[in-house]
């Protein structure tokens, strides 16, 4: 017993010493958006905790069809309740002790089936340091996966006792079982597979156990979380927009049935080099890093290897069960993910290898020790496998460095994944970003290049709007006629990618107003004026569109179509900077009475009694009326009629 207490504080320390760096990464990626961005983390009000069960885990920004108010929850706990708030440490913290009890409890769960001490001593120490779990402890919205995870190791562990008991305490164990279920369900839907690993340890040593009625009554448990995450689950997605599923994400989706396996067995075989040769780690893989499967040489190499390890762990059946639970254990944790039995909203990612890894590091152990065994070199195993611990954690380490911000964990995607045109995507705006003077703006365009270059091939309807709006965006940030006439083609892309069929739930509607720039810098003042005027239908609320428009009308020589402009920005988003556009514009000799300005309590002000003003306004109310019932907005659209009657006394429906 002392043993395991010591080994139980050695593996947490090992833990410890792995991502000791990993506490002052900042929020990175996903993480501004899921925690930073979410309303319904300020409060620990029944309000908020409503809207947490009420909408999805991606909820207010998007949608991509997953519910998991129990991961949500437990930023809630961190933001409000801990008081951390944009503080990253306490987060980190919060996974770095879920992931040290995920790794007692497998040390624990290997104890059982491993009857030497350091057997698995080691299958634990190798998972808690590995560095492919640095997306899910470093990056804190892996915490999705620690939870999981959690409730799948304690769930099992829960089982476990509960067959081994009687009555009232079955029950109880039992009880366990189905909470750990409800948490995991409700923190990501991978933890479905709780009742699969219960049946697959069964069918591994069924014949010294032989627990059908344990079987059945551990299933039953699981039932109704499972149910009750299921109809919640379909309820809160059929009262939200539909989910959007790249193909720039994940090409499996657009591939026919046989083409997406394929694929997604040579994805399989990826992610098992990753975890025995951890040297390239990505956060990203998209578009085209990893190649749909053509019947090249690789992919039936892929497949083979694929097929030859399936045919080992139904070997593993009759020589060695403990090997055969494990290898299943990875597989069944690992399905829901895998692509095979449906596409997901990526063709590969770190995080999804959390819970398997566990079942392949084990069958890792368990072939050091049988390989040592064959070759008569007992002190072998041991030896090789602290050097396999000691490698993983220097790897961790630097990992995590990784992980720091924003650019450091773009400039690695790019470094590992050359391919995918997202790393080079993440990098330009990261870069974009972090200089907000602009002086790396030609790195920003070779990056930003380099994704569209990658994407160029794919039609329209498969292709990523928000790439090519990066690259024309950036070239016209250079502020030369080269660059303005290498944006236009970019630009005129993406509109044409927004209007596809596949990107209408989320159009890069800006694009409009970038092109009308692009055309005014180029002299072609009319296509100007007209991609400015959609500008104004698709983003009504922005301001600078009305300041673009203006500027297209002024260069098209409609001065008064200008001030119109400028004064429904005015009416419709109240920013001060357009009316002080207005003002200047009237200075400049617009109105030929001179009566347009008048001295105000803080300086020039507009004078509405002024015959070209008062025209003016009318026009620009009658016009801002349309736009804001356009968009739904009867509130406003009323408050500026009811005002242009009253205050400005414009009639004649205007």
């Amino acid at each position: 017993m002392k043993r395991r207490w010591l080994a139980s504080i050695g593996l947490c320390a090992a833990a410890l010493a792995a991502f000791a760096n990993s506490f002052s990464a900042g929020f990175t990626l996903d993480n501004r958006a899921i925690i930073l961005e979410d309303p319904r983390l300020r409060e620990a009000t029944p309000q908020n905790l409503d809207l947490i069960f009420e909408h999805t885990y991606w909820w207010p920004h998007g949608e991509a069809g997953l519910y998991r108010p129990a991961t949500t929850l437990s930023y809630l706990f961190n933001y409000t309740v801990l008081g951390n708030g944009e503080q990253s440490a306490g987060y980190h913290w919060v996974n770095f002790l879920l992931h040290a009890s995920n790794v007692l409890m497998l040390y624990f769960l290997a104890s059982r089936l491993l009857r030497d001490f350091w057997p698995p001593v080691f299958v634990a120490a190798l998972w808690a340091v590995h560095p492919v779990l640095t997306e899910s402890v470093t990056n804190m919205v892996g915490r999705a996966d620690l939870l999981s995870a959690a409730a799948l190791l304690g769930g099992f562990l829960l089982y476990l006792k509960s067959a081994e008991s009687a009555g009232w305490r079955r029950g109880a164990w039992l009880a366990g079982l189905m909470g750990a279920t409800a948490i995991g369900v409700f923190a990501k839907e991978s933890a479905v597979v709780i009742p699969g690993v219960i049946a697959l340890y069964e069918l591994a040593f069924w014949r010294g156990r032989q627990q059908a009625r344990g079987l059945l009554l551990g299933c039953l448990a699981t039932l109704p979380p499972l149910a009750l995450m299921l109809y919640q689950r379909a309820q809160v997605l059929a009262a939200s927009p539909p989910a959007a599923f790249p193909f720039t994400d994940n090409p499996i989706v657009g591939t026919d049935f046989w083409t997406g396996r394929f694929t997604a067995a040579g994805v399989m075989a990826r992610y098992l080099w990753l975890a025995i040769w951890p040297a390239r780690l990505s956060t990203d893989y998209s578009y085209s890093q990893i190649p749909r499967a053509s019947g090249g040489i690789q992919d039936w190499l892929a497949l083979m290897v694929m097929l030859v390890l399936a045919s080992a762990v139904l070997l593993l059946y009759r020589f060695n069960r403990t090997a055969f639970f494990f290898a299943g254990f990875a597989f069944v944790t690992f399905l829901p993910a895998s692509n095979l039995l449906f596409p997901i909203g990526t063709i590969m990612a770190e995080r999804l290898l959390y819970m398997p890894l566990a079942g392949i590091m084990a069958c890792l152990v368990l072939a050091v020790y049988a390989a040592s065994a064959r070759l008569r070199m007992a002190r072998a195993a041991p030896a090789v496998l602290c050097l396999f611990v000691l490698v993983f954690t220097l790897r961790t380490w630097a990992r995590n460095a990784d992980w720091q911000d924003d650019l450091t964990l773009a400039r690695s995607a790019v470094e590992a994944c050359p391919r995918s045109f997202k790393a080079h995507k993440i990098l330009a705006v990261a870069l974009l970003a972090s200089d907000p003077g602009h002086s790396n703006i030609d790195a920003v365009v070779d990056q930003a290049t380099q994704a569209v270059a990658l994407l160029d091939a794919l039609p329209d309807r498969l292709n990523d709007a928000a790439s090519y709006r990066l690259a024309g965006a950036a070239l016209l940030l250079k502020g030369n006629r080269q660059a303005d006439a290498q944006a236009l083609p970019l630009l005129l892309r993406c509109a044409r990618i927004a209007s596809a069929e596949a990107q209408r739930a989320n159009p890069n509607d800006d694009v409009h107003r970038l092109l009308s720039l692009a055309y005014l810098r180029l002299g072609q003042t009319q296509q100007s004026v007209a991609e400015a005027a959609v500008a104004r239908t698709r983003e009504p609320m922005n301001p600078e569109v009305y300041r673009q428009l203006s500027s297209a009308l002024l260069a098209n020589r409609r001065p008064d179509e200008a001030a119109i402009a400028l004064m429904e920005g005015v009416f419709l988003t109240s920013d001060q900077s357009l009316r002080q556009d207005l003002l200047q514009l009237y200075r400049n000799g617009l109105d030929p009475r001179g009566c347009a300005t008048m001295p105000g309590p803080n300086g020039p002000a507009i004078n509405p009694a002024c015959e070209t003003v008062h025209r003016h306004l009318c026009k620009a109310a009658a016009e801002a009326i349309q736009l804001s019932t356009g968009i739904g907005r009867t509130d406003i659209a009323a408050s500026l009629r009811n005002g242009a009657a009253a205050q400005l006394g414009c009639t004649g429906g205007e």
